[in-house]
């Protein structure tokens, strides 16, 4: 088996959309809340490839095919206008009829805007990441190798911190997370995820310190 970690590169979309896609509900498809995969692409991974990635962005190929990723950004404010740019290329796109089912879609994003995750303070933790793998890769230790690079590269770019956003749901990756050195910064009760799980879970934000100020 041949492992290999390399930056991404715009082609990489639709791969890296797939395992977004297939990963996207706490480990399971986001089909179950999210039925164009086109739109959920273009919402959390095309910003990262089309002017919103930081440093340590990496795409995880075994064998050469592409099983995960691991994408940030250390600009705040750069990202939240290229998110925004998405966002509108997905409305027109709703609205042009090219998105399947668009009702359920939105569905999903209005409930995200009613019960939005809480974050760190951006001064310590500008930067934040997400990182997933295809099912069949898990426990092969990319997941590790994926975090180590990205941090390493952030912190060579003197970024002071970095935060992520989970659940409770997510147990494995809660672990790993407090085995590399992140610590829970916020934690709170959500019903955003109530209609498709059937409860309520917690939303939770973990931050790591990189480099002093």
């Amino acid at each position: 088996m041949t492992v290999a970690l390399r930056p991404p590169v715009p082609a990489d979309l639709a791969a890296l959309g797939e395992v977004a896609y297939q990963t996207g509900f706490f480990g399971e498809s986001a089909a179950r809340y999210f039925p164009d995969r086109r739109l959920f692409t273009l919402l959390w991974v095309w910003p990262y490839l089309h002017g919103a990635g930081g440093p340590g962005c990496l795409v995880a190929e075994v064998n050469g095919q592409v099983q995960g990723y691991i994408l940030g950004n250390a600009d705040p404010a750069r990202y939240r206008q290229v998110v925004t740019q998405a966002g509108l290329l997905g409305a027109a796109a709703s609205l042009g009829g090219e998105v399947y089912r668009p009702q359920d879609c939105w569905r999903y994003l209005l409930r995200l805007a009613r019960h939005p995750a809480p974050h760190a303070d951006e001064r310590l933790y500008p930067a934040h990441l997400h990182i997933n793998l295809l099912p069949g890769n898990r426990g092969l230790g990319l997941g590790k190798r994926l975090l180590g690079a990205h941090l390493d590269a952030l912190r060579a770019s003197g970024v002071p911190g970095v935060q992520l956003s989970t659940t409770a749901e997510n147990v494995p990756a809660l672990g790993l997370y407090r085995r590399l050195g992140f610590q829970e910064l916020a934690h709170q009760e959500s019903d955003l995820w109530t209609p498709w799980l059937g409860h309520p879970t917690a939303q939770i934000v973990m931050g790591l310190r990189l480099s002093r100020l």
